[in-house]
C-alpha cells in the first residue's frame, strides 16, 4: 500500500509543481508550504532529507485520502499508473531548471485542474525532494 501511496503522491506533486511554474501566486503558495514542512520537521528534530520527506509524503497522503481527498489531476476511476521511478524522481527539472535524467518525460493528460491545498502541499514536498537530492541529503 505505501508504494502505491508514494506513487500517487509523486504524480500529484509533479503535476501540481508543473502547474505552478507560470503563476507567481501559486509559486508563493508552494514556498509557504515548503517553509511549513521544514518547520514541522524541525520541531520534531528531523532533518530535511529524502528519507524524512518520503515519510512525510506517505503519512500526509494517507491522511488526506482518509479524509476523502483525491488528486484533482486524476479521475477517481483512473487507476494509479506504474510510474517510472518513485517520488524521489519527483520532477523533470532540478531546482536549477536543468533536465533530470530518469524523471518522468510527460505529465498525465488532464485539463488544468484547480490546485487545492493538498496538491500545493505535495508540490512543495516534491520541490523539497528535488532540493534535497541536489544537495545530496538522502538521509540513508
Amino acid at each position: 500500500m505505501s508504494e502505491m501511496v508514494l506513487r500517487l503522491a509523486g504524480e500529484a506533486g509533479r503535476v501540481s509543481l508543473a502547474l505552478t511554474a507560470h503563476s507567481p501566486g501559486a509559486r508563493a503558495s508552494v514556498d509557504q508550504h515548503a517553509a511549513e514542512i521544514k518547520g514541522a520537521l524541525a520541531s520534531c528534530g528531523r532533518p530535511v532529507t529524502t528519507a524524512t520527506l518520503l515519510s512525510y509524503a506517505e503519512g500526509f497522503t494517507e491522511a488526506a485520502i482518509a479524509r476523502g481527498w483525491w488528486p484533482p489531476c486524476r479521475p477517481l476511476d483512473q487507476p494509479v499508473a506504474v510510474l517510472d521511478g518513485s517520488l524521489t524522481a519527483a520532477g523533470s527539472q532540478g531546482s536549477d531548471g536543468a533536465s533530470r535524467p530518469g524523471a518522468a518525460a510527460s505529465l498525465p493528460p488532464s485539463p488544468r485542474p484547480e490546485l487545492d491545498w493538498e496538491s500545493l502541499r505535495l508540490a512543495a514536498i516534491c520541490r523539497l525532494l528535488i532540493e534535497a537530492q541536489d544537495l545530496g541529503t538522502t538521509g540513508h
